[in-house]
């Protein structure tokens, strides 16, 4: 998965809520994470995560 991400590293967040996360590395949206969860946090995080995959979006 690391040298799938390699490819796609990017000097800033994509995202539009800042994050505070030391020594992140953000890359660009090409991917798609199949994941499976049982609830969302009233924070918007996933609670009882299982990641299932990570697939290319060859279509951008």
């Amino acid at each position: 998965m690391r040298k799938q991400l390699d490819t796609v590293i990017s000097p800033k967040s994509k995202l539009t809520k800042p994050i505070t996360k030391p020594k992140a590395t953000w890359v660009e949206p090409k991917f798609f994470a199949d994941v499976e969860y049982r609830d969302i946090t009233s924070e918007g995080l996933l609670r009882a995560s299982s990641f299932k995959g990570l697939f290319r979006d060859d279509k951008s």
